[in-house]
Parts: C-alpha cells; sequence; structure tokens
C-alpha cells in the first residue's frame, strides 16, 4: 500500500474534512475535546509540550487555551502542512521530523492525534521508542486514535481520500506499544460519543469513556524515571 503524502493534501484539509462531517457539526470541536483531556490528564508543571505529527494545525489553538502558560512545539513529515500551520500560530515553535532528536528528554508532555493508523505498522514500535526519548522523566504521552470498533469511524476512514494507507489498531495495540517501549501508570478511555451538532449532551462523555463503542480512543502513559 503507496504511503499517503500529505503535501498533497494541505491546502485542501479542511475542506475535505468539513465536507465529510458536514451533518455532524463544526469539526474544531473534536480538536477542542481533546484539549481539554489533555489538561485533565495533566498537572501545572507542563511548561514543554510538543504535538507530534501536527498537520495544518487544527489542534495547536487548542491547546494554547487550554496551556495558556506553556511552550508548545510542532513537528510533521509535511513541509507543505508545517508552513500552513505556521502561518496560523505565528507562536508556535514548529520543527522538522529530522530536528527532533534534538530535544530528547525536553518535554513534559507530548500530544499525539490521529497519527498512529499512518504509520506502517512494521514501523510503529521505533516511533514509539523516539517519542520515549523526547520526553522528560515522568514526562506524559497522550495519544488520540480512531477506534476500528466504531462503524461509523469504519466508514469516515474507508472514505476518505487521505486515509487509505490508513491501518487502524485497537486501543489493547496502542497500549502494548506504548508499554514495550518504557512506560508506565496508563490511562485509557473511549471519547466522542456524541457529535458536534449535539455538543449540549457532552456531559456524558467522561461517564461513558469505559465504553468501547466511541469514535476515537485515547491512551495515555508515563516515561519510567530512569535509575542510576
Amino acid at each position: 500500500m503507496e504511503a499517503v503524502n500529505f503535501d498533497d493534501y494541505s491546502r485542501d484539509y479542511i475542506d475535505i474534512m468539513n465536507q465529510q462531517h458536514q451533518k455532524y457539526g463544526d469539526i474544531s470541536y473534536y480538536s477542542k475535546q481533546k484539549a481539554v483531556i489533555a489538561r485533565e490528564l495533566t498537572n501545572k508543571s507542563t511548561t514543554k509540550i510538543l504535538e507530534f505529527g501536527c498537520g495544518i494545525g487544527r489542534n495547536l489553538q487548542f491547546l494554547q487555551e487550554e496551556f495558556p502558560d506553556a511552550a508548545i512545539y510542532a513537528s510533521d513529515i509535511s513541509q507543505e502542512s508545517l508552513d500552513i500551520a505556521q502561518h496560523s500560530n505565528p507562536n508556535i515553535k514548529f520543527l522538522k521530523d529530522e530536528e527532533l532528536h534534538t530535544y530528547n528528554d525536553f518535554f513534559d508532555l507530548i500530544f499525539i492525534a490521529g497519527v498512529y493508523h499512518h504509520i506502517p505498522p512494521k514501523t510503529r514500535l521505533e516511533v514509539t521508542k523516539n517519542i520515549f526519548k523526547l520526553l522528560k522523566e515522568r514526562g506524559r504521552v497522550l495519544c488520540f486514535e480512531h477506534n476500528p470498533y466504531n462503524p461509523l469511524t469504519q466508514h469516515m476512514v474507508n472514505t476518505c481520500e487521505f486515509d487509505r494507507d490508513a491501518v487502524l489498531l485497537t486501543q489493547k495495540e496502542l497500549h502494548k506499544l506504548f508499554k514495550e517501549s518504557g512506560f508506565e501508570e496508563f490511562e485509557n478511555g473511549y471519547i466522542l460519543f456524541v457529535p458536534p451538532k449535539l455538543q449540549i449532551l457532552n456531559f456524558i462523555e467522561k461517564p461513558l469513556r469505559f465504553l468501547p463503542l466511541g469514535g476515537q480512543y485515547y491512551v495515555s502513559a508515563l516515561k519510567k524515571e530512569q535509575k542510576n
């Protein structure tokens, strides 16, 4: 399966997403909910945040709102996407993928949304180990992914042109990747039971996080302390 080149879609990404989700409501709702969960799971000492695989930067505004005192960084393999994201988010420091290794042991939080299903399964463990290196001791990774058990999610992925290389993974599979890379103290949950048009009902989201029917899920964990 040929990998999707996101440089080819960066200019039309929002239009494609809006068209696909128009019957469900404003797609910014999804980004807002993820940023709120990031704040919920972290503490006040979170001062350096990386969005790994930021795309055109849809989540960055909401991360800034939830973490107004933090320095926020963003990276992506698509230079075209980074250029668009930088234009819209002048207060963010953008990093090229090849620069990331110079920031080992640096970040308090690494935020990842909808990236792993585009990473070829055979390279996912290597990528996860590199993410582990970027975090400070006791730093947190928070990763959101599509729930393959949700039929609507399956349909959306199967009909999205830039998801043609997608290989969905379960919460259990993502949990295993993080555990094998050295993470511990996991917090997992399912999210997006309520579409944007019905967000007045989103008070039901948190009590339902145990239920594997949400449109997406998250896995969060801490980097182990290194023993001397």
